[in-house]
């Protein structure tokens, strides 16, 4: 079988079809015996790629999805936001019409999105939701450092009620799970970070890692888990700094920036945002739409070849 990886535009007033298409050509030079399948309005694309058909055949093609709108108004827009969660639609309906395909997703915004009408908090809750899964776990990896995320895109006053002992297990449970199906990670070891400065200094910084965090670790690891925490982020990452490598196999952090603030810090444009819980591989970028970039040529498109490789990896069955 040849293993196909379908590469979604994200907004076209974005970067997102310059870094899919050099990002496409790039990884279909070096893996001519796989399919690259570009998903957008053929006019973002270079002429002269074939369009794709319903049977896979190695090498890169066009889904054409041709605009419905004109990209009149300055982005974020409605037509835009349309074009994104169209482009979307069909990369996911072809990924999942068949085994050994991996869907990759340009940047989208949300903000574009909402506009036209459309509840959209991101590409994670969205595929959860057309894949009928019981939860989706928002995972970045660069090299041997992962961090997965406890809460997503929500706002930061939000976040503590957001925070609940059987949710924290079943993600950390999704996280272990998926460590050892597709990385091939034997019981893999997990560190949670804690809510509040230095893990709330037992409850004098904040009560929720005492009476939230701590029990869904001692919970998680009473179900045969191999977790650790809560650290103090900045101690924790710190240590790792001086350990000149990630001493576990995956790290949870409690929210957005604590997660990815580190992770950028040290691998931006390296970084794989990797959706678990899914019946379909999934991967993207680890940067959004940058406006300012579109149409200039400057784009880094280092974070879409990463995506498409590490989809092209995922789709291939790990031999143990």
């Amino acid at each position: 079988m040849i293993r196909e990886v379908v590469i979604t535009a994200g907004d076209p007033q974005g970067i997102g079809p310059e870094v899919a298409r050099r990002a496409a050509r790039a990884v279909a030079t070096r893996h001519p015996d796989a399919g690259f399948v570009l998903v957008g309005d053929p006019g973002m694309f270079d002429d002269g790629l074939p369009m794709a058909e319903a049977a896979t055949r190695p090498g890169l093609a066009i889904l054409p999805m041709p605009l419905d709108e004109p990209l009149v108004a300055p982005p974020p827009s409605v037509a835009g936001g349309k074009a994104a969660l169209a482009f979307l639609g069909a990369g996911f309906e072809r990924v999942r019409a068949r085994s050994g395909r991996a869907l990759v997703t340009a940047p989208v915004s949300k903000e574009a999105i909402a506009m036209g009408g459309v509840p959209f908090t991101g590409h994670t809750g969205w595929l959860r939701d057309r894949c009928e899964a019981s939860r989706a776990v928002m995972l970045f990896v660069a090299d041997t450092l992962r961090v997965a995320l406890a809460t997503v895109h929500v706002p930061l006053r939000a976040v503590p009620d957001a925070l609940r002992i059987d949710d924290l297990v079943a993600i950390l449970a999704v996280v272990s799970e998926e460590l050892n199906a597709r990385y091939a990670v034997d019981r893999p070891r997990i560190a949670v970070l804690g809510l509040n400065p230095h893990a709330g200094e037992g409850g004098l910084l904040g009560t929720e890692d005492v009476d939230v965090i701590a029990p869904a670790v001692a919970a998680a690891c009473d179900r045969g888990l191999d977790v650790e925490g809560p650290f103090g982020a900045d101690g924790y990452f710190g240590a790792m700094m001086r350990a000149r490598g990630p001493t576990h196999d995956a790290v949870l952090a409690m929210y957005h920036d604590q997660g990815l603030l580190p992770l950028k810090a040290l691998a931006f444009g390296r970084a794989v945002n990797v959706t678990l819980g899914l019946p379909i591989v999934r991967t993207s970028v680890d940067h959004g739409c940058a406006w300012s970039l579109a149409g200039t040529g400057e784009a880094d498109s280092g974070s879409m070849e990463v995506a498409v490789e590490h989809a092209l990896d995922l789709v291939t069955p790990v031999r143990r």
